[in-house]
């Protein structure tokens, strides 16, 4: 249970029970264990009767010292321990698979290929990170322990219960959307995604208003420099989560945000709201103001229609 209030039981307990049955359904999907390894070679029967040649030899060998009284020889090749196998030497130059689709993974992005349109370029960039084993469905449990980790140490118990509350409201819409999901509709939604990173990269470089954009659970994934400076923080922390939505804005203003955005999250007729907020620097021993500010979130949703990417715009109030 990730939250200690029952009747906010948060998206944790829902994804957690999500990932137990995706597991179960992959077992189901494979077969049982003795269904693993129906390989002719591992016969039993094939095994006896392959070594039946060298096995009666050694009994007879066995049987033929007992009868002569020398056992000295016998216990010697009984206590005789058996040479370990060699360990198969590979060149230098060969290295495992997943290590060189890592490689190519990086050079594509580092480099990626001059010929065709943005899209294809786009799709083999997104291509060579599937194959590195890099793009995989985002784990949004760490998402709501690291939240509730952050209201445990720096929010008073009411504004925990009204955001717990908010996550409350959709929790139906939610586990009706995502119960019947599989790890590949998941994998789709995250190469999504990622294509729209890319495109909010060439959005943002071209906007003058701070914004960034965060996924369901806060963590902020992209940033323009406006929005870095705004609340000086290195423009590096504006991506892969390292800060979180909630931990940049003041906590009236973050319980404001949580039930907001539950009121809207699964509600298909709307996708934004205006409102306002008080920035702040994530550093608790910054000297830094609250940044009063205009505030507006719009809410993208994947191809099952739940809210995977929110994108934040912030215009300082003077």
């Amino acid at each position: 249970m990730m939250f200690s209030n029952p009747e906010a039981a948060s998206e944790y307990d829902l994804m957690n029970e999500f990932f137990l049955d995706s597991i179960y359904n992959t077992e189901m999907f494979l077969g049982g264990g003795d269904t693993l390894f129906q390989d002719p070679t591992f016969n039993s029967t094939n095994l006896f009767s392959a070594g039946s040649t060298s096995t009666s030899s050694a009994v007879e060998d066995a049987t033929s010292a007992v009868a002569s009284g020398n056992l000295n020889g016998l216990r010697a090749n009984a206590i005789m321990p058996q040479a370990a196998p060699s360990p198969m030497i590979r060149p230098a130059s060969v290295k495992p698979t997943l290590e060189k689709a890592k490689e190519l993974y990086y050079l594509t992005a580092a480099d990626p290929p001059k010929d065709g349109i943005p899209e294809d370029r786009m799709k083999q960039v997104l291509k060579a990170k599937h194959d590195a084993g890099l793009l995989k469905p985002f784990n949004y449990i760490n998402g709501y322990r690291r939240l509730q980790k952050y209201m445990d140490e720096n929010m008073q118990a009411s504004s925990k219960q009204r955001i717990q509350k908010s996550l409350e409201r959709f929790r139906p819409q939610f586990r009706q959307k995502t119960h019947q999901l599989t790890d590949i509709d998941l994998i789709f939604v995250e190469e999504w995604f990622e294509r729209s990173l890319m495109e909010y990269d060439r959005v943002f470089a071209a906007m003058a208003v701070p914004a960034c954009l965060w996924r369901r659970t806060g963590e902020i994934f992209r940033g323009n420099k406006e929005f870095a400076e705004l609340i000086h923080v290195p423009i590096e922390h504006m991506r892969d989560g390292k800060l979180a939505i909630y931990e940049l804005i003041a906590e009236d203003s973050a319980v404001s945000y949580w039930e907001k955005f539950g009121a809207i999250a699964f509600d298909p007729s709307q996708k934004a709201m205006l409102t306002t907020c008080y920035l702040k620097n994530p550093d608790p021993n910054a000297m830094d103001k609250l940044i009063h500010c205009c505030f507006s979130f719009t809410i993208r949703r994947d191809s099952s229609h739940i809210p995977a990417m929110i994108i934040g715009n912030f215009l300082p109030i003077n």
